[in-house]
């Protein structure tokens, strides 16, 4: 069993937000695009594959996804997904992972940056988006996550020196809760959906299945994580084709009629 929380932070999340600086410009470089359409390579980015994490088999499989038809990777409970290097040269970073958990009651673990060391880190508890911190649950006011129901979940950390320690969740888009402290990458590895093995409670994960995850190396702004919102790829929505500009009419070119032919045919008209 868990060990009995000190409490929860419910709100104040406005308020929390006016007093921690937060990157007013973005700095955030992909590094990671991990599309899932059969292979746990990057699609896009130098990042390294993505490697299963657990005894069971993950296995790809076709899912609708927020109303798209699209290929997803499904993991039993207690397995998940390992990147190992990071590519992340500070511990200013960003993940976006669109995912869904068949059980998100008590705690079920997102994103773990201890190496598998540590019960901190990003949850699922009992729906609300949580950054769980030595005792204490800093989550959303409310349930975003609900059992099999795919969701955008974008978590930003700063880390000095590149600014005050702040660590943010958004689902779908908006800011769901933060935290005045940031966990560094341990053992240059991010785990995802996997809990830890030491370091408190264990096994605290959910089967479920992940559309994508991509990783920025840099914090993305509250405006980049919103334009993205809820996705089923993990990425803004891409520019509207250009309409083709319209085909111009070919006009018929009008011989033009000498001056003495245009008199002749005057002259004609006055006959009766």
């Amino acid at each position: 069993m868990r060990r009995v929380r000190l409490g929860s932070i419910l709100g104040g999340i406005a308020a929390l937000a006016a007093l921690l600086s937060v990157p007013a410009a973005s700095a955030a470089t992909l590094i990671g695009d991990y599309q899932l359409q059969g292979a746990r390579s990057s699609s896009s980015g130098p990042g390294a594959a993505l490697a299963d994490l657990g005894a069971g088999v993950n296995s790809f499989q076709s899912d609708m996804v927020m109303g798209v038809s699209r290929q997803v990777l499904a993991f039993p409970q207690h397995n998940g997904l390992r990147l190992n290097p990071t590519g992340i040269t500070a511990s200013t970073y960003s993940v976006v992972a669109t995912f869904r958990l068949a059980d998100v009651s008590s705690y079920k673990r997102i994103l773990d940056s201890t190496n598998g060391t540590s019960d901190s880190g990003f949850y699922a508890h009992t729906g609300k988006a949580d950054y769980y911190d030595n005792g204490t649950d800093y989550e959303s006011p409310a349930a975003l996550l609900f059992n099999n129901a795919y969701a955008t979940v974008a978590i930003t950390q700063v880390s000095p020196p590149v600014g005050s320690a702040l660590s943010s969740i958004y689902v779908n888009g908006s800011l769901a809760a933060q935290h005045g402290s940031a966990f560094p990458v341990l053992g240059d590895t991010l785990r995802f959906f996997k809990d830890n093995v030491s370091g408190g409670s264990v096994n605290e994960d959910s089967a479920g299945a992940v559309s994508c995850i991509r990783v920025f190396n840099g914090a993305l702004t509250g405006a980049e994580v919103a334009a993205i919102g809820a996705s089923p790829n993990c990425a803004p929505p891409g520019p509207s084709p250009s309409a083709a500009p319209p085909k111009k009419k070919c006009k018929k070119k009008h011989k033009k009629r000498s001056a003495e032919s245009a008199k002749k045919k005057c002259k004609k008209k006055r006959k009766r």
